[in-house]
């Protein structure tokens, strides 16, 4: 489940399964990736904070077109998002 804390910019996911959680963390990623594109200079930060509680949110301190993965959460295991320091094109 995806629950927007700030518009297009800062997102709460939280889900039962890997498959909900990616779905929701790949979506919250589009969106903020987007909004990013329309402002030309954050990046995005996606951060597991425990398992299947995690936030997505654009930040000054990523640079633009750089999606970075931030894992808060003490407990091992894979971390579900792939898109580590995926470059996204200028916007026009």
């Amino acid at each position: 489940m995806i629950t927007t804390i700030e518009l297009d910019r800062y997102f709460h996911i939280t889900g039962l399964s890997r498959s909900e959680i990616e779905e929701s963390i790949n979506t919250a990623v589009e969106t903020a990736r987007v909004h990013a594109m329309r402002e030309g200079w954050q990046g995005i930060v996606v951060t597991r904070h425990e398992p299947g509680l995690y936030t997505v949110n654009l930040s000054g301190d990523v640079p633009y077109g750089v999606t970075m993965e931030r894992d808060l959460c003490r407990s091992t295991g894979a971390f579900p998002y792939r898109g580590t320091e995926t470059a996204i094109p200028p916007a026009n």
